[in-house]
């Protein structure tokens, strides 16, 4: 997997061919998007959303799976820490640095890239 932060998009690779793209939304300048060579660590279907601890969430408490839940269904961890792949509700996101730093995709095809990456899947963020 590779995303690029200036423009919004994840792509995934089969060996050196692209095999799909996606629009994404990636971290606000003031919580960015990690640089680097990461990997998948974890996959959870119907995750829970704790809040980091951050003024961007003050106050706010832990949401269980369900409508509403700010990562939607799917959450693929980083080795990065605290950051991840997943769904979001909020679609207008997309495309655009609004998050706390996890890369935001649409819910069908965070659970489209579920289905096909495995743990230790590399993931290069530039």
């Amino acid at each position: 997997i590779v995303i690029r932060r200036g423009s919004n998009r994840l792509y995934l690779y089969q060996g050196t061919r692209q095999q799909r793209s996606f629009g994404v939304a990636t971290g606000q300048s003031r919580y960015p998007t990690p640089l680097g060579r990461w990997h998948v660590v974890v996959k959870w279907r119907n995750p829970w959303w704790y809040p980091p601890n951050s003024d961007w969430a003050k106050g706010e408490k832990p949401i269980p799976p369900g409508p509403g839940n700010p990562l939607g269904t799917r959450w693929m961890g980083l080795s990065a820490p605290g950051v991840g792949m997943h769904g979001t509700p909020d679609s207008a996101s997309i495309g655009y640095s609004a998050s706390h730093g996890c890369i935001r995709m649409l819910i069908p095809e965070a659970a489209w890239l579920f289905d096909h990456v495995q743990l230790g899947t590399p993931v290069l963020i530039i």
